[in-house]
């Protein structure tokens, strides 16, 4: 009896189905031989995949540890070197402060030594 004919398939009953589904799959998969051999290969198999998973594990953490030092190490040189290269009109400054610091320089650059001469009394004429 074929599980595969959709005529046969169709007028059985559930209970029917069933036994044929397992009888298909009893001949795809047949019981593997029983040795002294089987639970000991089946442990080196299995511990094999765990090797290979924890192997796995530590190469994801060490690469998660690395990009996390590389990313603190590469934001603390672009700190640095943003305030090295910090000029008066920083993008990042506001406008108040980018007028106030151009205001300062102004007034730096226009600042002029001051000579006063006394006043006689004299030279005053109202």
């Amino acid at each position: 009896m074929l599980f595969n004919d959709q005529g046969n398939h169709e007028s059985m009953g559930d209970n029917e189905r069933l036994d044929s589904l397992f009888l298909a799959y009893r001949e795809a998969c047949p019981d593997p031989e029983a040795s002294p051999d089987f639970m000991p290969r089946l442990w080196q198999k299995i511990e094999a995949r765990e090797r290979v998973s924890v192997l796995f594990g530590r190469l994801s953490r060490n690469l998660v540890t690395a990009a996390v030092a590389l990313t603190v190490m590469m934001a603390l040189a672009l700190s640095m070197m943003r305030l090295q290269n910090r000029s008066p009109y920083d993008q990042n400054q506001t406008y108040v402060e980018v007028l106030a610091a151009d205001h300062l320089q102004e007034n730096l650059d226009n600042f002029a030594p001051v000579h006063v001469e006394p006043v006689s009394d004299t030279g005053y004429q109202r």
